[in-house]
């Protein structure tokens, strides 16, 4: 990562989140909602599979945010709001735009401002993660 700058659009990132990877993070995260690991369940409660957990979300903002920030970033902060539901397979994109630089001991915080879209652009969660970022 160059020296970031406010109003710096970050490359946006596609993904997909498959019901094996579902069913693996409510076993590692102790969330037991059938929801997010049995697709009958999940149909039965009016979705179309199992549904993205919401700690899942903020645990890709962070992840995104770290891969893009580079080696010896500390994450200082994350916040986000679930907008609405996704589901296995779904084509999501996670993108970010700074909103601020600042100097902070040991390097730069940086602020993101996060979101999370759909295909159609609905916004399934938006959020913000605060970084500091050695200078480089």
């Amino acid at each position: 990562m160059s020296t970031p700058t406010a109003g710096q659009v970050c490359p946006p990132r596609r993904y997909t989140h498959s019901r094996v990877r579902l069913f693996r993070f409510s076993a590692v995260s102790w969330n037991g909602h059938r929801i997010h690991y049995d697709a009958e369940f999940a149909a039965s409660e009016g979705f179309p599979d199992v549904v993205v957990q919401s700690t899942l979300h903020g645990e890709t903002l962070v992840q995104y945010a770290l891969d893009w920030s580079g080696p010896a970033t500390r994450l200082e902060g994350v916040s986000w709001r679930n907008r609405a539901t996704a589901v296995a397979g779904e084509p999501l994109t996670c993108t970010a735009t700074v909103t601020a630089v600042e100097p902070a001991a040991g390097g730069q915080r940086v602020s993101l401002e996060m979101s999370v879209l759909k295909e159609d652009g609905t916004a399934c969660v938006t959020g913000t993660v605060e970084l500091t970022c050695p200078v480089r």
